[in-house]
């Protein structure tokens, strides 16, 4: 059953084994780190995307509301503004 070519056998079936392990090990550890980039990536973008909605939230809200509590709710966002100001839009 056992050849004088057995060692060698058994050392090839051993150095296969260990390259199989290892190039699994590899693959394993490249495919986590692809993972957590993507987590990275979709984090980002689910960030973005809940910004985006909140901006189109308030333009609907300007888009319709036509009271004039909005109106002064915008003016007072723009900031208080000084004499100069008044005077250059009333030229224009």
């Amino acid at each position: 059953m056992f050849g004088a070519d057995t060692p060698l056998v058994m050392d090839a079936l051993t150095i296969a084994a260990i390259a199989i392990v290892g190039a699994v090990g590899v693959t394993f550890v490249l495919m986590r780190r692809r993972n957590q980039k993507s987590e990275g990536q979709s984090q980002a973008v689910n960030e973005a995307t809940g910004s985006l909605k909140d901006r189109v939230r308030v333009l609907e809200r300007i888009a319709t509301d036509t009271s004039i509590d909005l109106a002064k709710e915008i003016d007072s966002l723009r900031g208080p503004t000084d004499a100069s100001d008044l005077q250059v839009k009333e030229k224009t």
